[in-house]
């Protein structure tokens, strides 16, 4: 990942997001119980909106983890968590140390070849019974495909905020395939077009997953 890339992305006013994604919220009502004991890590967590939900959602001890340091400087606003910089390679976490990992919009950002390493690091951090809710670009998305393709559909992006960044995109039996060292996972597609320009998709795996 370009770091130089988002720390200049998190420059810009419009990267400080205010509002959890509601499909998130909806997988954590339904998942947490006794969040009061619980330890949450936001790998990726950009501005923090979801260190700030998970507060809200009561668990007592919350890490945001993001290889930007322009990134952790925006989320320091929210006040709630411990800020680490660091990288999904190599989280610096003890094993076993989390209940809740989320990385939301984050594991794509890479090429296709770092993601059995980041899903295994997040194996290794994450408590027996641990829950994972990430997402994963599609192989169906065009909007993000924009700018020099490296093959195996992954891609140097040249869209404006994020430009130079490396993005990678995600069938379904790819998903199947990495999800296959958990104990158990489900995914769905969630997908949608900018109001005024239907000519690009926007297309998400959202996952969830246990140890």
């Amino acid at each position: 990942m370009d770091t130089g890339s988002w720390d200049n992305h998190y420059t810009r006013s419009k990267s400080e997001l205010l509002y959890p994604d509601e499909n998130l919220v909806r997988l954590l009502n339904k998942s947490v119980r006794d969040p009061g004991r619980m330890t949450a890590v936001d790998l990726g967590c950009g501005s923090g909106r979801h260190l700030k939900l998970l507060s809200e959602i009561g668990i007592s001890r919350i890490i945001g983890l993001d290889s930007s340091h322009g990134a952790l400087l925006v989320s320091r606003k929210t006040g709630r968590s411990l800020l680490v910089q660091g990288n999904n390679m190599q989280l610096p976490l003890k094993d076993g140390s989390a209940d809740i990992i989320i990385a939301w919009g984050s594991l794509h950002y890479n090429v296709k070849s770092d993601l059995a390493p980041m899903l295994a690091e997040i194996c290794r951090i994450l408590k027996k019974d641990g829950h994972i809710f990430a997402t994963l670009r599609s192989s169906r998305d065009t909007y993000l495909k924009k700018g020099t393709h490296l093959g195996n559909d992954t891609w140097i992006t040249n869209l404006q905020d994020i430009s130079g960044s490396t993005a990678s995109f995600y069938d379904e039996s790819e998903i199947m395939n990495e999800l296959s060292i958990f104990k158990e996972y489900s995914y769905g597609l969630i997908e949608r077009t900018l109001v005024g320009d239907i000519s690009s998709l926007i297309s998400h795996w959202i996952i969830h997953a246990r140890k």
